[in-house]
């Protein structure tokens, strides 16, 4: 991840990625060709499924292409401290953060994206590309 401007995609149900997919859709198709870009998926899951880790991984895996199934890590535990740490208030919604090339956050957003939010993320994203910064002497 370090070295390229990231979009983490977080969700803590199932039913959130169709937020996921209104964010990260977009923005691969505006960066995906550009390998200073990527995008991560993060299923949040509570500790007590840990055990049915493997089951849950494949299940989650059969709806992902495969090309993409290294930018899916899977948490499993108690994520209440990057709740806390990341303004996740709401478990039920997905939320994004796009990161610079040092890893830090930049931007945010939740839920779905509108017309507006997603021009903010990708007009954000452009400036964050390493020939833009170079550019404004960054």
């Amino acid at each position: 991840m370090k070295g390229k401007v990231t979009l983490v995609c977080i969700a803590f149900i199932r039913s959130a990625q169709s937020m996921i997919d209104s964010w990260a859709r977009p923005f691969e198709q505006e960066f995906g060709k550009d390998r200073r870009f990527t995008v991560y998926e993060v299923p949040m899951i509570n500790k007590g499924w840990k055990v049915l880790s493997l089951m849950i991984d494949s299940g989650m895996r059969g709806g992902i292409p495969v090309e993409k199934h290294d930018n899916v890590v899977t948490f499993y535990g108690d994520y209440s401290g990057y709740r806390n740490a990341l303004g996740m208030e709401n478990t039920e919604l997905a939320y994004v953060f796009l990161l610079d090339q040092e890893g830090v956050i930049c931007w945010k957003g939740e839920g779905y994206s509108s017309p507006e939010t997603e021009k903010e993320l990708l007009s954000t994203a452009m400036a964050l590309r390493p020939a833009a910064l170079k550019q404004r002497g960054l």
